[in-house]
């Protein structure tokens, strides 16, 4: 009886456990499905308003040809608008596709969202010296359509969106792949990046001052999945070029029967071009996380999205079975970081996805970059998935919640008074706490001048330099 009861009971585990399994693994796919399908939609409409955009040039320069002065004018208008609040259709549309995936609603990201748009309706909107609106009555615009889309719930967050509040300046405290490199034991990483520190170091004092943010100078792109375009007020940057390859693209789409006159090169007005370098340009050669060759006219960086997905699993294993709790509280295998009992038994289910518009532009029968006339044109024909280290803005992890809380909240405090501002919840104070330890740097160090040699880069590939944080 003894026996039969025990084997019973090893025989519901046993279910229990493969029930959590499949749920886990479904869980998993679901969340996949939902954040791809965001990327692939934000992407498409971030491709939609840069064709819309390359129209509206084409058409201010139909209105320079007629002499049509009042046109040209609210055509420049109109693009001001569809630059910054275009992407926000994007943003609506990814939630919309994770929803239509089964991604339920996650409150955390719906009221970052809605703070953010509190914070654009009265810090922006108050210092409009300092954040300085790309058309008249643009904040109080876009902070109504925030916080129209996150009264709707917000499912996927958009994770790399640049904050005109946010620093562009460079600290090893604020760039995640610090903390990964010291849960990680990645010795390699300090030796590419900072050998000198991980020797000299000595205490929180040793560290550089936080960077002070700075208004973004640029604030004609929207902050969620900017489109990194820039108006100028010139002639056009290939004169007769620029209107014979606008006569062209305007006779293919149907935009009107009349005919460019080229006397429109010679013109002064506002146009909009790309602020974008080579896609390759992100990281040296053998760091760009891409097993294969970029075609030239696709190397382009500027118009990409990234996509968070959250969703927690409902396990079973600790209501059907509460006095095995303490023994499925277990430490990390990848971070060696302590997890909380509620991390341990149920851990969230995260899956980050990148998406990016593609297109060329015709030149003698030869595929070229969009932005190889400088302007703005239609071109943009399709949208892909990409890995998410190769997007721009994608180690910012605006929706990683927990990192932005440790950036915002706990690094102030840790730089005036050390371990003691840290939080003992927070994964990456733990890993302050490591990297404070003296025994901890030794051993890199022990370890790099021994075996150094291992971290000299291969020929090619994804992963040179130490690593990139995700490849997929």
């Amino acid at each position: 009886m003894i026996f039969m009861i025990m084997a019973l009971f090893i025989l519901a585990v046993v279910i229990v456990w493969i029930f959590d399994v499949h749920t886990v693994l479904h869980l998993k796919a679901r969340t996949q499905n939902a954040g791809d399908a965001a990327a692939l939609a934000a992407a498409r409409w971030q491709g939609i308003s840069l064709n819309l955009i390359g129209d509206l040039n084409i058409l201010q320069a139909l209105a320079l040809s007629r002499g049509d002065t009042n046109a040209s004018e609210q055509i420049k208008n109109v693009q001001a608008r569809l630059c910054f609040v275009g992407p926000l259709v994007g943003l609506l549309a990814s939630q919309q596709a994770a929803k239509n995936n089964r991604a339920y609603v996650n409150p955390d990201y719906t009221a970052n969202l809605l703070a953010h748009a509190d914070l654009v309706l009265s810090y922006y909107a108050a210092d409009t010296n300092r954040f300085r609106e790309p058309y008249s009555g643009a904040w109080p615009e876009y902070g109504g359509m925030l916080a129209n889309i996150a009264a709707q719930g917000v499912a996927a967050g958009p994770d790399n969106t640049w904050y005109f509040t946010d620093s562009t300046d460079s600290h090893w405290l604020l760039s995640r792949n610090f903390y990964e490199a010291v849960a990680g034991l990645d010795w390699c990483w300090f030796y590419w990046h900072g050998l000198t520190t991980l020797q000299s170091y000595s205490d929180y004092q040793y560290w550089l001052d936080l960077p002070t943010a700075q208004p973004s100078p640029n604030t004609y792109n929207c902050e969620v999945f900017g489109l990194g375009l820039l108006p100028f007020t010139d002639v056009l940057p290939y004169g007769t070029n620029d209107v014979e390859h606008m006569n062209r693209l305007r006779s293919d789409r149907g935009i009107s029967t009349d005919t460019i006159s080229n006397e429109v090169a010679g013109m002064v007005c506002t146009w909009y071009g790309y602020a974008w370098s080579a896609w390759t340009a992100l990281a040296p050669t053998n760091d760009f996380p891409m097993i294969s060759d970029v075609k030239p006219e696709y190397d382009y960086t500027g118009a990409d999205v990234v996509i968070r997905v959250e969703a927690q699993p409902d396990s079973r294993m600790p209501t059907a079975f509460p006095a095995l709790q303490p023994f499925l509280i277990k430490a990390s295998p990848s971070s060696g970081a302590r997890l909380t009992q509620a991390a341990a038994v149920a851990g969230a289910v995260t899956w980050t996805a990148a998406g990016k518009p593609f297109g060329y532009l015709a030149v003698d029968g030869s595929p070229v970059r969009p932005d190889a006339y400088n302007l703005v044109l239609p071109a943009f024909h399709n949208v892909c998935l990409i890995p998410v280290d190769t997007a721009t803005g994608s180690n910012a992890g605006a929706y990683d919640l927990a990192w932005r809380r440790h950036t915002q909240d706990h690094l102030p405090t840790y730089m005036l008074s050390g371990l003691a501002g840290l939080e003992a919840d927070c994964w990456y104070c733990q890993q302050m706490q490591t990297w404070e330890d003296s025994a901890f740097r030794q051993q890199g160090i022990d370890w790099l001048s021994d075996t150094n040699h291992t971290c000299t880069p291969s020929e090619g590939g994804p992963g040179q330099h130490g690593g990139t944080r995700r490849g997929h």
